[in-house]
């Protein structure tokens, strides 16, 4: 069964006239108490565990009445909950289409290398001064190790649709070799733990480095600046609607996460 195109249109209304109500019920309700919001927040689970135990903390400080409703989800569902009006706000990469959505930049998220100690020990190649990766064997020094080195060595790989796992994709193929996967994740925490067991290699986001979160037996090696678009950074931003109203909880939390995201990330 499918709607008719009239039907379609009343439904679009009736979608419309109901976002109407929440958002004059938002904007009364702003007048009356300025203490007491819902708000509907979309973050990736890997961010969600560093940035929010930093942030929300200070956001009950002045909103303690507030309610925050979380969706814990990879980007392509985020995105959609995002223009399907089931979120208020997403913590992910910028929106593609900038006229209706505001994406506001709140760090660079760079991509790590996550191998285990005892696959070093097992390349003598690898000099423990190493700290990055390179895809051009020809610029490897005592400090720089061509991804290539670690060719042979089990990988994980991310489940697709997932926006991390095309871009490790992409960077592999960069480094002209096709990883040798022993498992498929469908969350880079996962994939980080089993690093720690010592059961192979992951491209992990940066964050995962800081001290507090690195795997007991990782080495994290940062990834040289490459010359084809900078596969190994990305943008991480607050997105929302243009259309949406801003009330003072969502001010307040939007201005939290622009004040305190980048001090995160720089401790990396």
């Amino acid at each position: 069964m499918t709607l008719t195109y009239a039907g379609r249109f009343y439904y679009d209304w009736a979608l419309n006239t109901l976002h109407s109500r929440e958002q004059l019920d938002a904007r009364i309700g702003d007048i009356k108490d300025e203490s007491s919001h819902l708000i509907r927040l979309g973050i990736s689970p890997h961010r969600s565990v560093i940035l929010l135990p930093e942030i929300l903390p200070r956001f009950y400080e002045q909103f303690p009445t507030s309610e925050i409703f979380l969706e814990e989800r990879p980007t392509y569902q985020l995105r959609t909950m995002l223009e399907e009006e089931q979120l208020d706000l997403m913590i992910d990469v910028p929106h593609p289409d900038s006229l209706n959505y505001q994406n506001i930049v709140l760090a660079q998220e760079h991509l790590v290398l996550a191998v285990p100690e005892r696959y070093i020990k097992e390349l003598p190649e690898v000099s423990p001064e190493a700290q990055t990766i390179t895809m051009d064997p020809s610029k490897a020094t005592e400090r720089v190790v061509p991804m290539q080195y670690f060719a042979g060595l089990p990988f994980f790989m991310l489940a697709e649709p997932q926006n991390l796992a095309a871009l490790s994709r992409r960077i592999y193929e960069s480094a002209g070799f096709l990883p040798q996967t022993r498992m498929v994740c469908s969350r880079i925490v996962t994939a980080l733990e089993l690093v720690g067991c010592g059961l192979g290699i992951v491209l992990a986001p940066e964050i995962y480095s800081l001290p507090g979160y690195a795997q007991e037996g990782v080495r994290y090696f940062h990834i040289e600046p490459l010359a084809t678009d900078q596969l190994d950074v990305r943008q991480i931003c607050l997105v929302y609607r243009k259309s949406l109203y801003l009330h003072s909880g969502l001010k307040a939390l939007i201005d939290l996460f622009v004040e305190r995201t980048p001090e995160i990330y720089r401790s990396t």
